[in-house]
C-alpha cells in the first residue's frame, strides 16, 4: 500500500481540520486517499485527474465497499483535489491567469452565452429586418 507523501499528508491533514472533519473520521479519510493513491499507480490513472475518481468508486463498488464507505471514499478525495487544484492555480502566473480568463471570456461570447440581448434577434423576433 503506498503510503501519503508527506507534503500533500500535511496539506490534507489541516484541510481536514479546517473543514471540521471530527478526529475519528479523518483517520478513514487518509485511509481512502491511501487506498486511492495505491489505485492510481496500480491501474496506471492519473491521481491529479478527476475522472479517476469515478473509477476509483467503481472499484469500490466492485469490492462490496458499502454506499456510506463510497460517499466516504468519494469525499475523502474530493478533499484530495482540493489541494491539488488550488496548489495549481497558485503556481500560475498572473499574466497567464489573465490570459486564461480573457480566453474562457471569449469562449462564453462565441457561443452566445452572453445573456445580454442579442439586438439581430431582437428585430428578428419583433418581425424586422436587420
Amino acid at each position: 500500500m503506498k503510503e501519503i507523501p508527506a507534503e500533500i499528508r500535511v496539506f490534507y491533514d489541516a484541510l481536514l481540520v479546517q473543514k471540521k472533519i471530527p478526529e475519528k473520521p479523518r483517520f478513514y479519510y487518509k485511509k481512502w486517499l491511501r487506498y486511492y493513491l495505491d489505485f492510481c499507480f496500480k491501474y496506471g490513472c492519473n491521481q491529479s485527474n478527476r475522472e479517476s475518481l469515478a473509477y476509483f468508486i467503481k472499484k469500490l463498488k466492485e469490492k462490496n465497499q458499502t454506499e456510506q464507505q463510497q460517499k466516504q471514499g468519494l469525499h475523502a478525495i474530493s478533499t484530495y483535489f482540493d489541494i491539488e487544484f488550488a496548489d495549481k492555480d497558485k503556481n500560475i502566473p498572473l499574466e497567464n491567469k489573465k490570459r486564461i480568463l480573457s480566453s474562457k471570456k471569449r469562449e462564453l461570447k462565441s457561443t452566445n452565452a452572453d445573456w445580454r440581448p442579442n439586438r439581430r434577434l431582437v428585430l428578428l423576433l419583433r418581425g424586422s429586418r436587420f
